[in-house]
């Protein structure tokens, strides 16, 4: 009768999950700060979106009325809008992806559920290109 060693030691299954281990560990965070890189890429090309609407907006009403003017609710000016969630209530987006404006700041929830927001000022023509965390 003959006997079969086939299979792994203990010692060998313990290094394949260290192995597993480390590069998780090298992995995951690499994988986070690129899930934020473009999730800033995407905020800024939808705030250059708004930023050209607000501009056609301006020249619009310099025909009208022969003054440049911006919209007191930046988000006024946008149509529809695809996998983006758009509020026109005043307040915090309380949704991923959610855009809304209080008043003086354009706010944004990400998908991890952070806010950060980007300052609108109509009198001056300014919003802000880089957000800031809240």
């Amino acid at each position: 009768m003959k006997v079969s060693l086939k299979g792994f030691t203990l010692i060998e299954l313990m290094i394949v999950i260290l192995l597993i281990g480390i590069m998780s560990a090298v992995a995951v965070p690499r994988y986070e700060q690129r899930i934020e890189l473009e999730e800033l890429k995407a905020e800024r090309k939808f705030t250059y979106i708004i930023w050209e609407l607000l501009e056609t907006h301006a020249s619009v009403q310099k025909e009208l009325t022969g003054t440049e003017s911006w919209p007191e609710h930046p988000l006024s000016v946008l149509g529809r809008t695809r996998n983006v969630i758009v509020t026109y209530e005043l307040g915090i987006p309380d949704q991923d992806n959610e855009w809304q404006f209080d008043g003086t700041k354009l706010y944004h929830r990400r998908m991890n559920n952070e806010i950060w927001y980007f300052e609108y000022n109509p009198n001056n023509f300014y919003l802000s290109e880089h957000p800031i965390k809240l």
